[in-house]
């Protein structure tokens, strides 16, 4: 096995991308629409699922990260459109956190906290987002204490990591993007060509709000490869393809 510190970064995240794309697609013979899925009675539980997924992966992913970064000779730079990837990640996590937060009450019962705020779900939701947010965004490349753990420990920590953060964004990608979104968007009535640049603009700025927060982790090393922005647009062509055929079933 080789050290990760030699790890392709690029190969894994093609493979994260190409994943989550056929998952959420394929999620889509499951739920035929938007409000077969959001009716459907393990709705909160699917998005409380993802999110536990997504952060554990994420809590994961950053030891393995932060050292394979810090062996790196990359020159420490703020990532661009950082404050925008920052931004459109705690207002996915706020919605997120919202459609979870009917089976979180099953669960456990908030008495202190109902007696402390005249909107603890707002409260709630917004810390939490917060908390997520900033286990994901955090500095990667210090390491203040030597890592003791074995190249291989590493290699299955972020292999474990991979899987949570794939199964998770997928259903995040399928519930928001493909169900919400898109659906939404593509209602529309479509009776020019100005109006089919119009919703590739607005599909556009959406799925970049959307799916490169979710993608930070991986997008940290290899935001500078010509390779990860054509796949990205391929995959984006693809969904808008998609889209224009449900216009047209419309």
């Amino acid at each position: 096995m080789q050290p990760i510190s030699k790890y392709n970064p690029e190969n894994k995240a093609a493979y994260f991308d190409w994943l989550v794309f056929g998952i959420s697609f394929s999620l889509g013979f499951i739920f035929t629409s938007l409000k077969d899925f959001l009716t459907s009675p393990g709705f909160s539980l699917w998005m409380l699922t993802a999110l536990l997924l997504y952060t554990i992966g994420a809590a994961l992913k950053h030891l393995p990260l932060r050292y394979r970064l810090s062996k790196s000779e990359m020159p420490v730079k703020i990532m661009p459109l950082f404050v925008f990837l920052l931004s459109g990640h705690f207002f996915i996590f706020s919605v997120v956190i919202y459609f979870s937060a009917s089976v979180v009450k099953k669960m456990i019962t908030s008495t202190i906290i109902k007696t402390t705020s005249e909107n603890p779900d707002i409260l709630v939701t917004i810390l939490a987002a917060i908390f997520i947010t900033w286990l994901v965004f955090r500095p990667k490349r210090v390491i203040r204490k030597k890592v003791t753990i074995s190249a291989k420990n590493l290699f299955i920590m972020e292999l474990v990591a991979d899987i949570f953060l794939v199964v998770s964004v997928s259903i995040f990608c399928f519930a928001i993007w493909e169900k919400g979104v898109v659906s939404m968007l593509t209602r529309k009535a479509v009776s020019s060509i100005s109006d089919v640049w119009f919703l590739f603009v607005l599909l556009s700025i959406t799925y970049i709000l959307f799916y490169l927060p979710l993608r930070y982790l991986f997008l940290i090393e290899d935001h500078n490869h010509r390779g990860t922005w054509k796949r990205l647009l391929l995959i984006f062509g693809l969904l808008l393809l998609k889209s224009l055929f449900e216009i047209v079933k419309i």
